[in-house]
């Protein structure tokens, strides 16, 4: 397929979207393919957080995929 049959078959679906959050998140999708690379900063409150997950996970204190997705199961089976 050709890039300009792709971005008109990309226009067809788009104009059959009413979600608003699908909407945006395609807007959102084609702002970050557009940008000249810019460098992502991770804000400070990030880098901490991320540091103290990281001693969490050196310290043991963690629990598996499996054990999460049965919790959230049965979170949502309530």
């Amino acid at each position: 397929m050709t890039n300009l049959e792709l971005k008109n078959q990309v226009k067809e679906r788009i104009d059959l979207v009413n979600n608003t959050y699908l909407l945006e998140e395609i807007l959102n999708l084609l702002d970050f393919e557009s940008e000249d690379n810019e460098i992502f900063v991770i804000p400070n409150e990030h880098l901490q957080e991320l540091d103290k997950s990281v001693e969490q996970m050196k310290s043991g204190k963690t629990i598996s995929n499996d054990l999460v997705n049965l919790k959230v199961q049965k979170w949502l089976s309530r």
